[in-house]
């Protein structure tokens, strides 16, 4: 009878028991479901937007590809306030950058610096002289990984008093970022690193003016020699081979201003094709002065009439061709694609 009762006891205990524990479990798991978001939240990463203000683009040289930037960048938390500050680094920068607060920063909230550093980027001299410039910059933080901090551009545009790159357009059309992760051997976390860019533009005409102009000049008097007499076949070979020094020399000093390249630029392909009529107009000199000099002066006549005009009319053929479509077409091809370094 004992065991009984107290076997019965047992059974209402653990009964109780488990009555209690299914009542209080869906209190349990909603109070799990609650503190979901909060820990999501908790979990993500600050989002500091960038607001740039480039005040001027200065000291660019194209030979060692480096830029001097002066600028206002502005750090504002997403969901302020954020959990982490902002360590941020130039990544592209020759030296360390030493930003100056502008004393407005807000802790966790908002960040305002003045920076003035010189950045190294890779120079396309694909079209040189009719350059275009990337100025960019990478952001990365020094310290915290993506999953603690990421950046964000905002805004990027210039101090239209102060901005004035000397020979060179700004293109804001041209603008972009883009962020990619990175991460380091020593380290496997991974960083965001934000490419801001901006677009320059070589001034064309200044351009053409300071090269391709002395160089059509040259061709254009070796040209003269059409207009000589077949009888004039010495001082017409003197003219052209004058020419053909001239303009070999005018080109070494123009691709000494640039650094060696193992792809031809434009202005390659435009000395290309100046070389090619240039030395068909000393092969025509030439051989007027043999048939001249054999007194041949029959096919000498009848050489110097096919030729005074096909070959300038060649030259212009190469003209138009090196200009359309080793210029114009993959210039404007590359302005449709866009994008940065």
């Amino acid at each position: 009878m004992k065991k009984s009762l107290y076997r019965n006891s047992l059974v209402l205990f653990f009964g109780v028991i488990s009555l209690f524990l299914l009542a209080f479990t869906p209190f349990f798991n909603s109070r799990e479901k609650t503190d979901d978001p909060a820990k999501a939240k908790s979990a993500a990463p600050d989002v500091y937007l960038m607001d740039i203000t480039v005040l001027n683009i200065s000291d660019i040289d194209l030979n060692a590809g480096t830029y001097m930037v002066d600028m206002f960048i502005s750090f504002v938390c997403k969901d302020a306030p954020c959990k982490n500050e902002p360590n941020w680094d130039v990544m592209n920068a020759t030296e360390d950058i030493d930003p100056v607060d502008q004393g407005t920063s807000i802790p966790f909230t908002s960040y305002d610096y003045r920076l003035k550093s010189t950045l190294i980027g890779q120079v396309d001299y694909t079209f040189y002289p009719f350059d275009y410039l990337y100025i960019e910059m990478f952001i990365e933080d020094k310290v915290l990984a993506n999953d603690q901090i990421t950046y964000q551009l905002a805004s990027l545009h210039v101090d239209e008093m102060l901005f004035n790159p000397s020979g060179w357009y700004y293109k804001p059309e041209q603008n972009g970022s883009e962020v990619a992760a990175v991460s380091y051997q020593q380290d496997a976390a991974k960083y965001d690193r934000v490419d801001v860019w901006m677009f320059l533009e070589r001034d064309r005409f200044g351009a053409f003016m300071k090269t391709i102009f002395a160089a059509l000049v040259i061709v254009l008097v070796g040209m003269l020699s059409y207009l000589l007499r077949v009888e004039d076949a010495k001082e017409r070979l003197a003219l052209t081979s004058s020419t053909l020094v001239a303009i070999v020399l005018y080109h070494i000093s123009l691709v000494a201003s640039v650094p060696a390249t193992g792809y031809l630029t434009f202005v390659d392909k435009f000395m290309v094709a100046t070389y090619v009529v240039i030395f068909l107009s000393l092969v025509v000199s030439v051989l007027l002065m043999v048939f001249v000099n054999n007194e041949q002066n029959d096919k000498a006549e009848k050489l110097h009439l096919r030729t005074r005009w096909t070959i300038p009319a060649l030259w212009l053929l190469l003209m138009a061709y090196v200009y359309i479509f080793e210029l114009v077409i993959p210039y404007n091809k590359l302005l449709l694609l866009g994008g940065g370094g």
